[in-house]
């Protein structure tokens, strides 16, 4: 089942996979949160600013790099489906209990989208597989 997400305007299918967390309509503008059913993490999907980048792989890899983490990305990816490019990347944290964020964005050459959570090392290492799944999925709208 499609969800949609207006005021990012984008659309993202969890398939069996994901499950949307109910949220408050007041809150919409923080985009859609999605909980991994095999291992329980929890992602961000929202509509995403560049900092000056450009909508294209080399462009998201160099924005990638800028993230403010405690470290620079240790598992770095690209993949393309169809018309979007997606790079991703797990960082080290601070604060957080030991756990690390996956950063991923999302491009059709126009319009860009973040996708992110935290969770233990092991976890992100075992849910990227499912992750890169779900952006194929993705929808500008």
């Amino acid at each position: 089942m499609r969800i949609t997400v207006p005021e990012h305007h984008l659309s993202i299918d969890p398939g069996t996979e994901w499950v949307a967390d109910p949220m408050d309509p007041a809150a919409s503008h923080l985009g859609v949160y999605l909980q991994s059913v095999e291992h329980g993490v929890y992602l961000n999907v929202r509509a995403q600013e560049t900092g000056g980048h450009s909508p294209t792989r080399e462009g998201l890899v160099a924005f990638l790099r800028e993230q403010d983490w405690a470290s620079a990305p240790f598992d770095e990816w690209a993949t393309t489906s169809g018309n979007l490019t997606a790079v991703g990347g797990t960082f080290e944290t601070t604060g957080m209990g030991g756990e690390v964020v996956l950063e991923v964005f999302v491009t059709d050459g126009h319009s860009v989208a973040n996708l992110a959570g935290p969770g233990d090392r092991e976890v992100i290492v075992a849910l990227t597989p499912s992750v890169k799944r779900l952006v194929g999925t993705l929808a500008f709208e």
